[in-house]
Parts: structure tokens; C-alpha cells; sequence
């Protein structure tokens, strides 16, 4: 499990921006585009979540699998 702070900290340094939100979840979106992610509210975010959402947001593997180590730890 990823801790939610560390990944809203790693989207705004890949340029996204809080948008909006609503009962469970948080709005992303990147500044320029029309991309968005949506975050969960609770404390810590599932692994395959993480992945799949820095795999979108343009990260490449090793810098996705080095994220999620580092937050583990």
C-alpha cells in the first residue's frame, strides 16, 4: 500500500492539479490537457492503482517501480 499523500505529491510534480472532487474520490487533471486521474480518499492507495495511474500519467517503469519502493519504505 502506497501512502495517498506521497502519490498527490508525485502527480503535482508530473503537473497535475486538483480540479474537483466528490464523496469518495478526488479529481486530478494535468495543466494544459485534458488528462485526469482520480484519487481516492482514503489513507493508502493499492500498488496496482499506483502503477497504472504514473503508467498514464507518462512515468516509465523502473521511475514507477523506484515510486512505489520509496513510498513502501
Amino acid at each position: 500500500m502506497v501512502p495517498r499523500q506521497q502519490f498527490i505529491n508525485k502527480i503535482r510534480e508530473l503537473g497535475y492539479t486538483h480540479k474537483d472532487e466528490t464523496k469518495r474520490v478526488q479529481i486530478w487533471r494535468k495543466q494544459g490537457a485534458t488528462h485526469f486521474l482520480t484519487v481516492k480518499k482514503g489513507s493508502t492507495l493499492e500498488e496496482g492503482y499506483v502503477t497504472i495511474a504514473l503508467r498514464q500519467a507518462g512515468l516509465g517503469e523502473e521511475a514507477i517501480k523506484q515510486f512505489i519502493a520509496c513510498a513502501k519504505s
